[in-house]
């Protein structure tokens, strides 16, 4: 599905449920192949990928071919500059889809039409980029026009400060609050708080861990609809909780 939309500064366009054009062909090309088709649709809306701000991959078994992926995204990105454009945010996630495919994908692009829209890279206060343990994509960015500001914060798990290794080992109350410190250090970073995130999804390794969640919530004063929960592998097996989630000022 394709959402297109655009104020007097900027063009956007968000799409997901983008399938690879061929499921018979290993993993990896695959992973390749739905690169160039984002690519493809971009040209349509005539964007390239250094408009794209966010990604989200949502890998079939990821933790089978998490690293294959990776290889994939930085094969593709490095024959684009990517890396020398912009590098979007990102969620890797395991997640099945009805289609046999090996993954499926979304994005959000934006294209400038004045000097006031601009898209930014945001760094984390918490945790070190994630290209230092071969993860190409950036912790947040934020994008800005006319219509306000929205931050994109990627998904995020238990890593402590200058570390790339899972931090607090089957302990998934400690890995709630390692990651949700991490995810809204950046959303204070940027002059927001907690109550301007507007969007925000959890993934839970175990359905038990449903409770150890709420009880992050209610210790916050939050609301128990907080964020979509979803059961799901995250892209290390030693990680219980990942978060993503989106903040703004204004009505983007």
């Amino acid at each position: 599905m394709i959402r297109q939309f655009e104020d007097e500064t900027a063009e956007f366009v968000w799409c997901w449920g983008i399938t690879p054009p061929d499921l018979t062909k290993p993993r990896g090309d695959q992973a390749y192949e739905i690169f160039e088709k984002i690519e493809r649709m971009l040209a349509d809306h005539g964007m390239t990928f250094a408009n794209v701000v966010r990604t989200w991959f949502y890998n079939d078994r990821i933790n089978d071919w998490y690293a294959e992926f990776n290889a994939a995204r930085t094969r593709f990105f490095e024959s684009r500059k990517v890396f020398e454009t912009f590098l979007p945010a990102s969620t890797g996630i395991g997640h099945p889809n009805p289609f046999g495919a090996a993954l499926t994908a979304g994005f959000y692009a934006m294209k400038p039409k004045t000097a006031a829209a601009k898209a930014e890279i945001v760094k984390s206060p918490l945790q070190t980029d994630a290209m230092t343990y071969k993860s190409s994509f950036s912790r947040a960015a934020e994008v800005s026009c006319a219509s306000g500001r929205r931050l994109f914060v990627s998904g995020t798990a238990s890593i402590l400060p200058d570390s790339s290794e899972v931090a607090y080992l089957d302990d998934p109350v400690r890995q709630v609050e390692c990651a949700m410190n991490a995810a809204l250090a950046i959303v204070e970073s940027r002059g927001m708080t907690v109550n301007d995130v507007c969007r925000a999804i959890v993934y839970l390794k175990e359905p038990s861990y449903h409770e150890i969640w709420q009880d992050w919530l209610r210790k916050r004063g939050l609301k128990p609809d907080f964020a979509t929960e979803l059961v799901a592998e995250v892209c290390r097996p030693e990680w219980l909780f990942e978060v993503e989630l989106d903040s703004r000022k204004g009505a983007l």
